[in-house]
């Protein structure tokens, strides 16, 4: 996975190659378009109770971001060292993304404007991961919505294929029904997110439990 710097000293953001494109690689099931949510279950401390919007899934590994964990630093904190000025809500936090490289930061909005290079990962929702792209002279959060993460999600070749099997995740499509829309990311707050992603497909979090040797079923990219 790519993403640009959480530092000063490189304002360009091109750090690595940049992330393939989540079907260039396609397997017969792939998760990409889809959010994650934790089962009950998962004891991970890295993801309880997580919803994780998937951009990438293929024989060689899955990746994606963590939209529902807040940090306690805001957005605004953050967006000076990169030649940012952020003009969104002031006590808007940055998300954490993932345990996976947390000083690679990534921009989920709906302003294909503001960044000509960036992937449309769901409907309507847009992925900024180098800065090289981006209108300087733009608001960065006065129109739109903008969610802002640093770090990701990353699993090996099969590894997320095995914890879907034992039942660790439901997937809730992203942008069909039943399922939510790409609006509903980056409307919706993090703290009702889990709950409400699982009730849109029809869930009950409070019946959910985890089953071995069970996969969740889920839509052909």
């Amino acid at each position: 996975a790519s993403g640009f710097a959480f530092h000063g000293r490189d304002r360009s953001g091109t750090l690595g190659e940049r992330m393939r494109g989540p079907h260039d690689n396609p397997v017969a099931t792939s998760l990409a378009h889809h959010l994650l949510c934790a089962v009950p279950q998962l004891v991970d401390p890295n993801f309880v109770r997580s919803v994780i919007l998937m951009i990438e899934h293929g024989d060689d590994g899955a990746f994606g971001l963590v939209v529902n964990n807040p940090l306690p630093t805001l957005i605004a904190e953050v967006t000076d060292s990169l030649g940012l000025h952020w003009r969104g809500p002031g006590d808007q936090h940055v998300l954490l993304g993932g345990p996976v490289e947390t000083v690679r930061g990534f921009v989920l909005h709906d302003q294909p404007a503001w960044d000509p290079l960036a992937d449309e990962v769901v409907d309507g929702i847009h992925l900024t991961a180098t800065l090289d792209g981006i209108d300087r002279d733009a608001a960065f959060g006065g129109e739109g919505r903008f969610l802002f993460t640093l770090g990701y999600a990353g699993w090996g070749a099969g590894q997320l294929e095995r914890e879907m099997v034992s039942g660790s995740w439901v997937a809730v499509p992203v942008g069909r029904e039943p399922g939510v829309s790409g609006e509903w990311l980056l409307r919706v707050d993090p703290e009702v997110m889990w709950q409400e992603a699982l009730a849109a497909f029809g869930i009950d979090p409070a019946r959910l439990v985890g089953h071995r040797g069970i996969g969740v079923p889920v839509a052909k990219a």
